[in-house]
């Protein structure tokens, strides 16, 4: 299927973004993935809303589909797969990454899925909608819902793939003892996020931990330490730690408490995904209301070897959210 030109304008958007160095060298256009040494990764930066909206695939007479990615390091191309699988007749659009640049203090994950919400209704006003999420996109997505439904919105599909859970339980503990020793010993918001983002760290080079997220933020820390100089630290400056956006997340997280969800959510397992299917608002079970897919693969290869068995479930799924109110 050839490119649509507004295909081939938000292809060359990320592009752009990519040369720049705002995106990681991972590049995914066809299912199979290009990595290139990335030695001097640039920090995150947006300008103007903190949570663009980006046209993947705008034209099509069906009713757009939101994705969520959340974050750059794991890169975000696949999402060109994703909606030319698709189809030319069904809209693409890619919620970016929400922006922390110039935050002390991050927002709650309420107030960033409340944000999202008014970028995404800036292009579809009024429901139903169709939303989905992978990864630590899956967790917003499902905040976004919540929302939705409360503003008397219909959400027709609630797709999450592999979503992220974490370690649940360490992330709440630890949030919650920064947060109570931090307000006893009349620490601020922004301090105690500091505190936060220095365990997270200690905890990560304890466990040596080298996955592709600790590796993307090592080389950001490193190069922040590069270009601001300072004596030798056994820990890295605040400064340099802000530059793990998965850690402020995981912040926000750790204070999160999702509600019931009062609809259907799908879910697309990788199947080699380790651990149970417990995510941050209970234990996963296929029931009526939760809807379970696998597709082959591990938690990143469900998006680039395996993305076009998980794009073929992912059209069944769209087309029957479509049909229910078209019918």
């Amino acid at each position: 299927m050839p490119d649509t030109p507004q295909f081939s304008e938000a292809k060359r958007t990320l592009l752009e973004k990519y040369l720049r160095g705002d995106l990681p060298r991972t590049l995914t256009t066809t299912g199979a993935v290009t990595q290139r040494a990335q030695e001097s990764p640039e920090p995150l930066s947006h300008t103007g809303s903190r949570t663009p909206v980006m046209a993947i695939q705008s034209g099509g007479s069906k009713r757009p589909f939101f994705f969520l990615h959340v974050h750059w390091q794991g890169g975000a191309f696949y999402c060109f797969t994703l909606a030319h699988d698709l189809g030319s007749d069904q809209p693409f659009y890619m919620l970016e990454p929400y922006s922390f640049d110039g935050l002390l203090v991050p927002p709650t994950l309420e107030a960033m899925a409340a944000a999202y919400i008014e970028a995404l209704r800036a292009v579809q006003p009024e429901g139903p909608y169709l939303l989905g999420g992978f990864c630590g996109g899956g967790l917003l997505a499902y905040e976004i819902a919540q929302q939705l439904r409360a503003e008397g919105q219909a959400v027709d599909l609630l797709v999450l793939l592999d979503p992220w859970a974490g370690p649940i339980q360490l992330i709440r503990l630890v949030g919650s003892c920064v947060r109570r020793i931090g307000n006893l010993i009349r620490l601020g918001p922004a301090k105690q996020l500091d505190w936060f983002l220095r365990l997270r760290y200690v905890y990560q080079v304890l466990r040596r931990s080298q996955d592709e997220d600790t590796r993307y933020v090592d080389r950001l820390i490193r190069r922040w330490l590069d270009e601001n100089p300072q004596r030798y630290l056994l820990i890295p400056t605040a400064e340099a730690l802000r530059q793990d956006w998965m850690g402020i997340f995981s912040w926000m997280v750790s204070d999160y408490v999702p509600h019931q969800y009062p609809g259907k959510v799908t879910y697309f397992w990788a199947s080699e995904k380790p651990g149970s299917r417990r995510m941050w608002w209970g234990e996963v079970a296929e029931t009526e209301d939760e809807e379970v897919y696998v597709i082959p693969g591990k938690h990143m290869t469900l998006v680039t070897e395996h993305i076009h068995d998980l794009t073929e479930q992912l059209r069944v799924c769209l087309s029957k959210a479509q049909a229910a109110v078209s019918s």
